[in-house]
């Protein structure tokens, strides 16, 4: 089953999720509005804390909760080589997210496409049962989220197994 999703609905399965939440991050950009000066203060020098954020620091503390109700949430963002300075912003901003419980790895482009994950497409796994698929239009703007459920989520499975075995933590990465 397809279906598309509010932002609300989508909000909610955070709330929501039993065990594990999963984003595979494909894109070098995201043009998210919220972001914006908050990623122009990074470019500029004089970066501010995600904690000292209005939109960031609510996430922060989301999954501070999760994780201490021993919910898994974890991404693997796809890099770009070299990293884009959106990525080189996420590296920076990666220790906070450990802090809180996210787990945060990295897989170069390259190495993607070697093992055969499909590095085009963003969605979040919901305990391995429920997928949502993100779209974005060419400058990275958010159009609309799909859930799907069903036997259709079965590679995403495989791909998250893959992605996760493949990457580095975020921690390597920034070292490097």
């Amino acid at each position: 089953m397809r279906r598309r999703i509010s932002e609300e609905e989508f909000a909610g399965m955070f709330r929501e999720f039993r065990f594990s939440a999963f984003r595979l991050e494909t894109r070098d950009h995201y043009a998210l509005d919220y972001e914006e000066r908050d990623f122009r203060r990074f470019l500029h020098g004089t970066p501010t804390a995600p904690t000292d954020t209005s939109w960031w620091a609510p996430w922060l503390n989301q999954i501070r909760l999760l994780t201490a109700e021993g919910k898994r949430v974890e991404r693997v963002r796809v890099l770009a080589e070299p990293p884009s300075d959106y990525q080189r912003w996420e590296l920076w901003a990666a220790p906070w997210h450990a802090e809180v419980g996210e787990r945060i790895s990295y897989l170069p482009r390259s190495q993607a496409k070697r093992i055969g994950l499909p590095a085009s497409t963003d969605w979040w796994l919901f305990d391995g049962e429920q997928l949502v698929l993100m779209g974005f239009d060419e400058d990275g703007r958010i159009t609309g989220k799909i859930l799907v459920t069903g036997p259709e989520v079965a590679p995403y499975r495989a791909w998250r197994d893959l992605a996760v075995s493949h990457a580095a933590p975020a921690e390597e990465i920034a070292a490097a």
